[in-house]
């Protein structure tokens, strides 16, 4: 997904909401994308050396990707198992530079943003044990919601080329790629439990 708001900071109003971008190495609300967000940096609190080691972990995780593709086709790597050691990779790397409770937070940003997307994540789907088949329907809704926003993209921006660009054309723009991501999520939420669904919510927020 190229492009995700969710809320910066549950039950604060004022922190209000973070829009992040993502791009054909990581979806947008991924660890990776989110620790390059300035308002991400000033939500944790991050010194500026943080900062510079953040850019050097999108660096090195951009260059694994291109290692990782050089002999293959390109799959959107948050599907793909192939580019699944860099991003764990990422985890790692994101750990040792904020420690464990900025991390955590961190993550729970990440899953308020991807929304249903965040059941790809391994301790996501271990913590609401999701059963193999919930799984594997994981798996198949997901690439579905990727083709779906692929095309959405696509048609979106062949109108935008036919008729140029006028006022109001951003922003139908990103209504129909906001309507495309929150109906995916949506798809793929409804694959949980409703105990599922209230522990995900749970999950999400931040510690009171």
């Amino acid at each position: 997904m190229a492009y995700r708001s969710g809320e910066l900071r549950l039950g604060d109003p004022g922190a209000g909401r973070l829009r992040v971008t993502g791009d054909g190495y990581a979806a947008a609300g991924e660890l990776v994308t989110l620790i390059v967000s300035p308002d991400v940096q000033r939500f944790l609190g991050m010194s500026d050396d943080e900062v510079a080691r953040a850019s050097e972990i999108d660096r090195r995780y951009r260059e694994a990707l291109r290692r990782t593709y050089a002999g293959q086709a390109w799959r959107p790597p948050h599907l793909d198992p192939a580019a699944l050691p860099a991003r764990q990779e990422v985890e790692r790397q994101v750990e040792r530079l904020l420690g464990a409770e900025r991390t955590a937070r961190l993550h729970r940003l990440s899953w308020r943003v991807r929304g249903g997307d965040a059941l790809l994540d391994e301790d996501v789907a271990g913590v609401l044990r999701l059963t193999e088949e919930q799984r594997r329907q994981v798996a198949t809704v997901a690439e579905e919601n990727e083709r779906e926003y692929t095309r959405v993209l696509a048609e979106s921006s062949a109108v935008r080329g036919r008729e140029g660009q006028r006022t109001g054309d951003s922003a139908g723009f990103a209504d129909r790629v906001a309507d495309a991501d929150e109906a995916g999520s949506a798809r793929l939420l409804a694959l949980l439990t409703p105990g599922q669904q209230e522990q995900f919510t749970r999950l999400k927020a931040d510690p009171g």
